[in-house]
């Protein structure tokens, strides 16, 4: 479907071009980044619609550079994506944007119908890429841009591109006095912007191009949103953090907040930190697998993604690839429906077949912990007790009479937060458990070069044990070992270890918060007294355009029931909960981040109209 010819990269499917080989990134700039001249911020959004090679991307980085800005957050949308083999080979031509092209390929992954996020340049530019249409991405993003560019090729290739559809939305995705700029100047594109309220005028062209367009739009036009019990809530000014509860949820958003400017207070009940669900030798960080385009499934892939680029320079983070099993029929169907270059599919290997994730790593939480703990001064015994709103923010209470007042609080208290929403927030029907997994230490059994999953788990040796697991025990609050659960994990493995000399050295305990949909609790902490009432006629009203906004407690965030893989989605969550304090565009999907609302469950009961 790609081809370089004559002046250009070209692609069959729509007969045309992606650019011209003469000055490719000099017509970039003049046709698009160019627009950033006119844009006066230090925090600048832009958005496109047809990211192809990425080359506008790139152009607008060197032009961001360029200017006193601080940030840049880039939103792009593609349908068609290239691979990264393709991408590599596009990019030999362009020396000159090398250090950041690098950057990029290494977080690069095609996941369609999902959002991938990808930092730069220390976190300074932010590319937030969608892959799917514009119309899916208009229902799955929230995020108004200073400039946009529509970039899809011409009109009569591409008509889905420049349909009334399209720029129906357009303006819902601008701020005030926003820029639109398009390399067509066709007299179609010029009426669907007259006709949608935006006015426009006719730029020189670069090399061949005779002239270019730029629209602008004075108002932008008011959202409606489909489910305004999801609506994110607005953040008021804060400084300092308060965020309860130090193991890997707590303490990557503590990373976070930190890194972004924050003053940060972690307060921990126990003597340490990592002490739960955090607290083992060794993991394993990778995705579960669904069919594709399932939203559980997408929410671990994003969160997979996203994870690794957290712990890319981690000493306590080992990117040996992880081999995960189909041990069912419904396990292998999951693996073999895929076609992804992020992992490869062995239908014939024995005794299952298998997929090698081969971005996949062996983490070590506890050591992983105790080092981002080493970077906090950790209230350590405080164990939380009760929330009351003050001038300015909240005075928390703690066991004892310890006190700390914070204008910003985010609860990462895993497997107890289920008390916190009955009896703090007066949410009955949230669903989170707690759940009880033990792991085996075992002497060094196999000599694995990576970590691998079937009915149980597997690590690599860490100076000569290695970590198998895991038991699976809701509502268990025994924290002694216990031996016929060393056997079960044994047992689980039993295919790969029979007849092995098999000598168990150590076990660890520790309790996950799991939800009852398997997502994580993530966002802000809705006020579910003011949900009953407002929403108390949504099993009627649920389709109405006129339902209000979701209520929230001021300034109080959660991430929770991270469950067994919460060594990707701790970090995503913390991301997220970074995205919504900063009111920026966030790092997922509307479907996801609805998915991982800590208002859902009541929201489900209110459209079933089971609340009193």
């Amino acid at each position: 479907m790609i081809t370089f010819r004559g002046d250009g990269l070209y692609n069959s499917k729509f007969d045309d071009i992606y650019f011209n080989t003469n000055e490719p990134l000099i017509e970039c700039e003049h046709t698009y980044s160019s627009v950033l001249d006119e844009i006066n911020a230090k925090f600048i959004v832009v958005a496109e619609a047809g990211f192809g090679t990425g080359l506008n991307f790139f152009s607008t980085v060197l032009k961001f550079l360029s200017l006193n800005s601080t940030e840049l957050h880039y939103i792009a949308v593609e349908k068609y994506p290239f691979k990264k083999s393709e991408l590599r080979e596009i990019y030999l031509k362009f020396e000159i944007l090398k250090p950041f092209f690098d950057e990029f390929i290494e977080q690069y992954e095609i996941l369609d119908g999902a959002l991938i996020r990808i930092k730069l340049l220390n976190e300074r530019v932010i590319l937030d890429l969608y892959f799917g249409d514009i119309l899916d991405a208009f229902d799955e993003l929230s995020f108004r841009a200073d400039a946009w560019y529509l970039d899809g090729f011409s009109p009569t290739k591409n008509p889905d591109m420049w349909s009334k559809e399209v720029f129906d939305r357009l303006s819902k995705f601008c701020k005030n006095r926003a820029k639109v700029r398009t390399f067509s100047s066709a007299k179609i594109v010029q009426n669907r912007f007259l006709e949608h309220g935006f006015s426009i005028k006719k730029l020189k062209g670069h090399y061949k191009k005779r002239e270019i367009l730029e629209a602008s739009l004075e108002h932008s036009s008011p959202k409606i949103l489909k489910e305004p019990w999801y609506a994110l809530p607005n953040i008021s000014k804060f400084s300092d953090v308060l965020i309860i509860g130090a193991g890997v949820a707590g303490l990557a958003a503590a990373f976070k907040f930190k890194k972004a400017g924050f003053n940060v207070c972690i307060a921990e009940k126990m003597s340490e930190a990592a002490t739960n669900g955090s607290s083992n030798l060794a993991g394993i960080l990778m995705p579960l697998i669904t069919k594709p385009k399932v939203a559980l499934g997408n929410m671990h892939m994003s969160a997979f993604l996203f994870a690794r680029h957290f712990y890319a320079n981690s000493p306590f983070a080992d990117f040996c690839g992880v081999y995960d099993y189909g041990v069912n029929d419904l396990e292998k169907t999951r693996l073999s429906l895929w076609d992804s270059e992020i992992f490869k599919f062995e239908n014939d290997f024995e005794p299952y077949p298998r997929a090698f994730i081969k971005s996949a790593a062996q983490i070590r939480p506890k050591e992983l912990c105790m080092s981002l703990a080493s970077e906090f001064d950790i209230k350590y015994g405080y164990e939380f007790e009760s929330i009351e709103k003050s001038t300015g923010g909240y005075v928390v209470k703690f066991k004892n009479s310890k006190n700390i007042f914070s204008s910003l609080v985010i609860f990462a208290m895993g497997d107890v937060s289920t008390n916190l929403f009955q009896n703090v927030f007066a949410d009955e029907f949230m669903q989170l458990s707690s759940v009880r997994g033990q792991v085996t230490h075992l002497n060094k059994v196999l000599n694995l070069n990576s970590a691998f999953s079937a009915r149980g788990y597997m690590c690599k040796d860490v100076r000569g044990i290695q970590v198998v697991g895991a038991t699976y025990d809701r509502n268990d609050n025994r924290s002694a070992a216990r031996a016929t659960d060393d056997e079960k994990n044994i047992d689980s493995l039993s295919e790969f270890i029979t007849n092995l000399d098999v000598k168990v050295v150590g076990s660890n305990v520790g309790f996950r918060g799991y939800s009852g949909d398997r997502f994580p609790i993530v966002g802000a902490v809705h006020n579910a007294s003011e949900f009953k009432k407002i929403y108390k006629s949504l099993l009627w009203t649920k389709h109405s355009k006129n339902n209000e906004f979701a209520v929230h407690h001021e300034n109080i965030l959660i991430s929770s029931a991270h469950g067994s893989r919460g060594l990707g989605t701790a970090i995503f969550g913390a991301e997220i909960l970074l995205d919504i304090a900063l009111n920026r565009p966030v790092c997922t999907t509307n479907s996801i981040l609805n998915s991982l609302n800590p208002a859902r469950f009541l929201v489900r009961k209110l459209k079933r109209g089971l609340v009193r």
